[in-house]
C-alpha cells in the first residue's frame, strides 16, 4: 500500500516521534519495525509502528452514546482539543485527519490526575494516527482543516449533553450551549482567518465553565453597582463583596455573632441581618481587600479562630401550596448536604489563597462525613478535587429536594452537624482549632408555620465546642417557645443561646443624636463608591439637610394642598429619621432621589419630597394588597399623629411640637394570647416593630413579658405629613388596647383617648444641623451596561471573533388565513367561552381542512356546543381532551402539520400545547383571534391615568388596586415545567405586565428573585401605561429589576427579547431561568416556543381563585397566523 501510494513508512514514523517528542496531547512512538502478520490464515508482510500505551477509548465513543459523558469530562476534552491543535502549530505541522476516531480519550490513575486548571483532572485527549500530519493545512474539497474538526467535536459533544431533553442535567445543559456557542464562532473561520489563539480559547472555556458550574467563584472580580439600590438586600450579594458595604460601629456586632456558641439574631425585614450574617462566613473573611495580599487575608483568617458557612433557608423550601412540606428529619439533611457544599465552596476560595493549606484528603473526607449522616447512605462518588465535591453534593441536595425523596438525617442535628464540623477542621491547618458556624439565613414565617420554626431552632441551638448555629428570623421568634436540643425544658435565651436583635441595635443607632445621620451617611457612603453613576459628592451633600423640627414646623405652617407641602421631607435628618432600622429603604429612597437625575446639589427639595412620598404610596399600595384591616391601622395611627402635631401647632401654651410616633402598650386584661398574635400580625407586616420592651422607670409593671413598645413605620405616615421626631407615645393597655386591636378603623379615637401625660416621652432635643454649603461642581459618570463582568479573552485584531451565542430563535413569519394550505394534520383549540373563539374556529375551518381536531374541554361548557356541532357539520372527528390533562401535559402525540390556535386556550394549555408542537417538529402554525373590547376596559383604566395626572401616588395606586380585573383572589403560583435544578443558585424571573397586575405581584411575592425582568407593552394606550405602572410597583419589591418595551402582539420581537435575556442570565450569568406567564396569550406563546428549544429551570402560572367570564374579552378582532420554523442545529 505505501509502495501503491508513493509513501515513505520510516519518513511517517519519523515525523510522527518529532512531533509527538516532548508532547503532552498528542501519543509517542515506541518501536517501528516489519513483520509477517497472520490475518486469519492469510499472512502479509506490514509494517508496524508500536505507540505509547493509552489507557483510554476513542472520542467516537463518547459522541455515539456508547460511553457517557458529563459537562466536566466535555469542557476538559474541548480544552486539551485546543491545546493538541496548539501542539502542531508550534511544531509547524497539521494533523489533518483530526477526526474523533484518531482522538483518544485517556483515563490517568489517581497518582498522574492533572493539576492547576484541569477542569477534570482524570482524564485527557490525545491525538493518534499522524499518517496524514504535514506542514501544509489540508482544507477544502474531502478535506476539513484540523480547527474545523475541533469545532465539529465541540457541537458534537454539545448535542450529546442535550440528548436527554428535559431529563438532561442542568449542568449539563448549561456547557452545552456554551459549547455551541464556541463551535458556531469556530465554523466560521475561514483559512485566511487566524483562529483565536489556544491559549485564549483554554481560558475562554474554563472562564465560561466556571461561570455556570461555579457561579459562587468569582472571589476577585472588582464590585459594581450599577444601581446605587442593587444589592440592597443582601441575599442577593456575594460574600466577598459586603467588608466593602458593611457599617459596623466600633466593630462590635461582627464580634458578636462571631462568638462561640449559638444565636438567633432578629429584627425586622431590612435591618441587615443577612448582610451581618454574611460578614462572618469564610468568603468574606477571605477577601482581598483594598491594598492588602493574600498573605495579609490569610493571616486575618487565621486569627479568626472559626469559619463561617453560610445557608439561605428559603432555598431549600418548595413554594408550591401543593407540594408536600419536608419532614424536620429531610429538612436537616438538606441543610448538611448544602452546608457540605458551602464548606467546598470555602475550600476552593482557601485553595485560591494558598493551595497548600487544603489537605490533600479533604474532599473524600467531607464526603464520607456526609454519607455517614444520612440514610439512606447516599453514593457520592470519590471526588478528585475540591470541585468535584461541590458538583456532587449539588447533585445530591437536588435529589433531597424531590418531593419523592427518601433521604433523611440518620442521627440527630446534635450530632450530625459536629461530626460534619469535624471533617471541615480537619480539611485544613487553619481551621484545625476554628469552630465552624452554621449561618442559617431567613427562618421565616413567610414559608415556615410557628410550630415547624419552633421544631427547628429548638434543634439547633445545641451547644458544642466545635461548632454552632447562627440564624436569623423576624423579631417576633423572640416570642416562641423554643426548647433546649432534648426537648425536654424550655430553652433559656442567655443560657442555652444569645439573642442578637439587630433591628434595636440599629434603631437605637438611628436615635443618637447627630449620630443616626452619620450613620446613615456612612451607608451610603459605602455604596457611593461602587455606583459609577452616583454624583461626585458625599450623600450628606447631594441631600443637604434641615432639622426635624423644622419640618415638623413647616408642617404646621402649610396647608395640605400647598407647594410648600411638597417640599417638607428633605435632606439627611429626614432619610434618617423616617428610618425606624429597616436600612434596606433608606438606600431605596436615595436611589429614587438620586435617579431623578438633577444636576443641582443639594437635590430640589420637591424631588427628594416626592422620592419620600412614592415610598409611602407604594408601601401603602402593598398593605392595602392583603386584603386585611392593616391599612386602616397604619392610616388611623398617622392620622393621629398628624391631628395632634397640628394641635401643638396652634397652642400657644405649647413648649415645643408633639410627634407621636410609638406606641407603649401593656396586656393585662384580655385574652392575652389572642391580642399577642394581633400584635405579631402587625409587626409581621411591617406596620410597627418591637423597638424595646422595658417598661417605663416610672411604672411598676409586675411582667415584662407582656408590655412592649412599639415604634411605628413612618414610611406609611407621610402622605398624612407626619412628624418624624422620636419625641412622643400614645400608651395602651387595658380595656382601651384590646379595643385598638378589635377596631382599627377607630384607631384615631381610640388613640386620642390614651395620650401619655405631657411629660412622659421628653428625649434630649436633637443636635443642631450646621449650615450645608452648595457642594462643588462634578462630572458626573455614565453608568455601567454590564450585568455580569466581561471576562472574554483580548483577541488580535485580525484574529476571528468568539461568538457566544445560544441555541438560535425559531423565524417566525406572519401569514394570511388565505394562505394556509387546503389541509393540515392536526388543529389544536379551546373550547373557550370568550365571544371571539367560535368564530376563530369558523374562520379556520374556512381556511383549511383539518384531519383532526384536538379539543380543550373546560369545566365552564362556554361555545363547546356550537362549536362541536360546527365540526360535525364538515364531517372532522373532534378528540376532546380535559383541561386538566392538557395542563398537565397529557396530549396525544402531534404528527404532520400542525396548527395550535390559541385563541380560546387558557395559558397552560396554550403552554403545553405550542410548546409540545414544537419538540418534536421543525414548523408549527399557530393562529390568534384578538378581540374587539379587553377587560379592564379603556374607561375603567383612564381612572388610573387621571389619578396619576393628580400628582398624588397614594391616589394613583389606591386607583389601580380598584381596577376591576374580573378575578379575585387568593392567587395561587402553579408550575407548568421544572427542572432538577441547583437550588442555590441565583433566580432570575422573566415575566409580563399587564393590567391584571395582581399575578404578578403575587408570584414575585411568592418567590424570591435575584434579578427580574418585566416587558411592557409600547403601545399608547391607556391599558398599557397603567400596565406599566403595575410593573413598576411589582419592580419596587424586587432586589434587581428591569423594565423593556415591545409591542405585545410583535411575537417575534417577544421572543428575541427573552431569548436574550436567558443568554445573559442562564448561559452567561449562572443564573436559574424562570419565565411567569403573567401577560397576554401571544407573550406566554413566545414562552411556550422558547421553553422548548432553550432550557428553562421553571414556568408559571398564577391562577386566580374565581374568575367572571363576563368580565374577559367582548367582540372579534383580526385573525393572524404564525408561521413558527425552528432553525437550531440541534431541531
Amino acid at each position: 500500500m505505501y509502495e501503491k501510494f508513493g509513501k515513505d513508512f520510516e519518513e511517517e514514523v519519523r515525523r510522527h516521534a518529532e512531533v509527538a517528542a516532548g508532547a503532552e496531547f498528542i501519543v509517542g512512538v515506541e518501536d517501528m519495525f516489519d513483520a509477517d502478520i497472520d490475518f486469519g490464515g492469510t499472512v502479509l508482510p506490514c509494517h508496524v509502528v508500536e505507540l505509547a500505551y493509552v489507557d483510554g477509548e476513542p472520542l467516537e465513543e463518547y459522541l455515539s452514546g456508547h460511553l457517557p459523558l458529563g459537562a466536566a469530562q466535555a469542557a476538559q476534552i474541548a480544552c486539551d482539543l485546543f491545546r493538541m491543535r496548539d501542539e502542531f502549530e508550534l511544531r509547524l505541522k497539521h494533523h489533518n485527519d483530526l477526526h474523533a476516531a484518531n482522538i483518544v480519550v485517556e483515563q490517568l490513575p489517581k497518582a498522574a490526575w492533572r493539576r492547576g486548571d484541569a477542569i477534570e483532572p482524570g482524564l485527557r485527549a490525545k491525538a493518534i494516527d499522524l499518517g496524514s500530519v504535514a506542514a501544509d493545512r489540508r482544507s477544502g474539497g474531502i478535506h476539513v482543516g484540523d480547527i474545523h474538526w475541533i469545532g465539529e467535536h465541540l457541537q458534537r459533544m454539545a448535542e450529546r449533553l442535550l440528548l436527554d431533553g428535559e431529563e438532561a442535567a442542568d449542568l449539563d445543559k448549561r456547557v452545552a450551549l456554551k459549547l455551541l456557542g464556541i463551535a458556531q464562532s469556530l465554523a466560521a473561520t475561514t483559512e485566511n482567518q487566524r483562529p483565536p489563539s489556544a491559549e485564549d480559547m483554554v481560558r475562554l472555556i474554563r472562564t465560561e465553565y466556571h461561570k455556570v458550574a461555579e457561579p459562587w467563584r468569582p472571589w476577585r472580580e472588582n464590585l459594581v453597582l450599577r444601581r446605587f439600590e442593587e444589592s440592597y438586600n443582601a441575599q442577593t450579594m456575594d460574600a466577598w463583596y459586603v467588608p466593602q458595604l458593611l457599617v459596623d460601629p466600633e466593630n462590635t456586632w461582627v464580634d458578636r455573632v462571631s462568638a462561640p456558641g449559638p444565636l438567633v439574631m432578629t429584627g425586622m425585614r431590612g435591618c441587615g441581618k443577612t448582610m451581618l450574617l454574611h460578614s462572618v462566613q469564610f468568603h468574606a473573611r477571605a477577601a482581598v481587600r483594598s491594598g492588602e495580599s493574600e498573605a495579609d487575608a490569610l493571616q486575618r483568617i487565621g486569627q479568626d479562630k472559626y469559619v463561617g458557612l453560610f445557608v439561605s433557608a428559603q432555598r431549600l423550601i418548595p413554594i408550591r401550596k401543593d407540594e408536600v412540606r419536608p419532614s424536620a428529619e429531610q429538612l436537616f439533611a438538606r441543610l448538611v448536604v448544602a452546608y457540605a457544599a458551602a464548606a467546598a465552596r470555602a475550600l476552593a476560595h482557601l485553595d485560591d489563597l494558598d493551595p497548600a493549606a487544603v489537605e490533600p484528603d479533604a474532599a473524600a473526607a467531607i464526603a464520607r462525613a456526609v454519607a455517614e449522616v444520612l440514610e439512606p447512605a447516599p453514593l457520592i462518588p470519590e471526588p478528585a478535587t475540591i470541585e468535584q465535591l461541590e458538583r456532587s453534593l449539588v447533585d445530591l441536595l437536588v435529589r433531597l429536594s424531590r418531593v419523592d425523596s427518601e433521604y433523611r438525617i440518620a442521627t440527630t442535628p446534635a450530632i450530625a452537624f459536629p461530626h460534619l464540623a469535624s471533617a471541615v477542621r480537619a480539611s485544613a491547618v487553619v481551621w484545625r482549632n476554628a469552630q465552624v458556624l452554621f449561618l442559617l439565613d431567613d427562618v421565616s414565617t413567610r414559608y415556615l408555620d410557628t410550630s415547624r420554626i419552633e421544631e427547628l431552632l429548638s434543634a439547633l441551638i445545641f451547644q458544642h465546642a466545635d461548632c454552632a448555629f447562627k440564624l436569623t428570623s423576624e423579631a417576633q421568634t423572640i416570642f416562641l417557645t423554643l426548647k433546649s436540643p432534648g426537648e425536654l425544658h424550655p430553652a433559656a435565651a442567655g443560657r442555652d443561646f444569645q439573642t442578637f436583635d439587630l433591628g434595636a441595635e440599629v434603631y437605637e443607632r438611628l436615635k443618637r443624636p447627630g449620630g443616626g445621620r452619620d450613620f446613615v451617611n456612612a451607608i451610603l457612603l459605602a455604596r457611593s463608591r461602587f455606583n459609577p453613576g452616583h454624583p461626585n459628592a458625599e450623600p450628606k451633600d447631594v441631600l443637604g439637610d434641615i432639622d426635624l423640627e423644622s419640618i415638623a414646623r413647616g408642617i404646621v405652617s402649610t396647608q395640605p394642598t400647598s407647594g410648600d407641602r411638597k417640599k417638607l421631607y428633605r435632606g439627611l435628618s429626614a432619610l434618617t429619621g423616617v428610618c425606624v432600622g429597616d436600612i434596606g429603604s433608606v438606600i431605596q429612597i436615595y436611589q429614587a432621589i438620586i435617579a431623578r437625575g438633577s444636576k443641582e446639589l443639594p437635590v430640589p427639595a420637591q424631588h427628594q419630597s416626592a422620592a419620600f412620598q412614592d415610598f409611602c404610596a407604594r408601601y401603602l399600595y402593598h398593605l392595602d394588597r392583603r386584603d386585611s384591616d392593616l391599612k386602616a391601622v397604619a392610616m388611623s395611627f398617622a392620622e393621629a399623629s398628624y391631628h395632634l402635631l397640628m394641635q401643638s401647632g396652634k397652642d400657644p401654651g405649647s413648649k415645643r411640637l408633639r410627634q407621636y410616633t410609638s406606641i407603649y402598650v401593656r396586656i393585662t386584661s384580655g385574652d392575652v394570647e389572642e391580642q399577642m398574635a394581633r400584635l405579631r400580625e402587625l409587626v409581621d407586616a411591617g406596620v410597627f416593630v418591637f423597638t424595646g420592651a422595658a417598661p417605663r422607670t416610672k411604672t411598676r409593671d409586675s411582667n415584662p413579658t407582656q408590655q412592649f413598645q412599639l415604634s411605628y413605620r413612618k414610611l406609611y405616615g407621610l402622605v398624612n405629613s407626619i412628624g418624624l421626631a422620636e419625641r412622643d407615645r400614645f400608651e395602651l393597655s387595658g380595656e382601651g388596647l384590646e379595643e385598638w386591636l378589635r377596631k382599627p378603623k377607630a384607631g384615631k379615637e381610640i388613640l386620642l383617648r390614651n395620650l401619655a401625660t405631657s411629660d412622659s416621652w421628653d428625649e434630649a432635643e436633637e443636635a443642631s444641623v450646621p449650615s450645608v454649603e452648595r457642594p462643588r461642581e462634578f462630572v458626573r459618570i455614565p453608568p455601567v451596561q454590564l450585568m455580569f463582568p466581561d471576562t472574554s479573552p483580548v483577541q488580535d485584531a485580525d484574529a476571528e471573533p468568539i461568538v457566544l451565542s445560544a441555541l438560535e430563535m425559531p423565524s417566525v413569519k406572519r401569514l394570511q388565513l388565505a394562505g394556509m394550505p387546503s389541509v393540515v394534520d392536526t388543529l389544536l383549540i379551546g373550547l373557550g367561552f370568550e365571544d371571539r373563539t367560535p368564530i376563530s374556529f369558523d374562520r379556520l375551518l374556512s381556511a383549511t381542512r383539518p384531519k383532526r381536531i384536538l379539543a380543550a374541554r373546560y369545566a365552564i361548557p362556554g361555545h363547546a356546543d356550537g362549536m362541536l356541532a360546527k365540526a360535525a357539520s364538515e364531517g372532522i372527528v373532534v378528540e376532546e381532551l380535559p383541561y386538566d390533562a392538557v395542563r398537565s401535559g397529557t396530549l396525544p402525540k402531534l404528527e404532520g402539520e400542525v396548527v395550535v390556535d390559541i385563541t380560546g386556550l387558557a395559558k397552560p394549555a396554550l403552554f403545553k400545547m405550542v410548546r409540545s408542537g414544537l419538540l418534536d417538529r421543525r414548523s408549527l402554525t399557530i393562529a390568534y383571534t384578538a378581540a374587539e373590547r379587553y377587560s379592564p376596559n379603556e374607561a375603567e383604566l383612564q381612572a388610573v391615568l387621571d389619578a396619576h395626572a393628580s400628582y398624588n401616588r397614594h391616589e394613583t395606586l389606591a386607583a389601580l388596586k380598584s381596577v376591576l380585573t374580573g378575578e379575585q383572589g387568593p392567587y395561587s403560583p402553579i408550575s407548568l415545567l421544572t427542572t432538577e435544578s441547583d437550588g442555590t443558585r441565583k433566580r432570575g424571573l422573566c415575566a409580563f405586565a399587564s393590567a391584571k397586575h395582581e399575578r404578578i405581584l403575587h408570584l414575585m411575592e411568592a418567590r424570591e428573585y435575584d434579578a427580574v425582568e418585566l416587558m411592557v407593552d409600547a403601545a399608547d394606550t391607556a391599558r398599557a401605561k397603567v400596565a406599566e405602572m403595575a410593573g413598576r410597583v411589582a419592580l419596587e419589591e424586587s432586589r434587581a429589576g428591569e423594565l423593556v418595551s415591545a409591542d405585545a402582539s410583535d411575537l417575534e420581537a417577544i421572543l428575541s427579547i427573552i431569548a436574550r435575556t436567558h443568554q445573559s442570565w442562564y448561559v452567561d450569568g449562572g443564573f436559574n431561568f424562570e419565565l411567569g406567564l403573567t401577560g397576554n396569550k401571544i407573550q406566554a406563546t413566545a414562552a411556550a416556543i422558547l421553553s422548548s428549544i432553550l432550557p428553562v429551570n421553571e414556568v408559571w402560572y398564577v391562577a386566580p381563585a374565581t374568575f367572571d367570564a363576563n368580565r374577559f374579552t367582548q367582540g372579534v378582532g383580526e385573525t393572524t397566523l404564525y408561521q413558527i420554523e425552528r432553525r437550531d442545529p440541534l431541531g
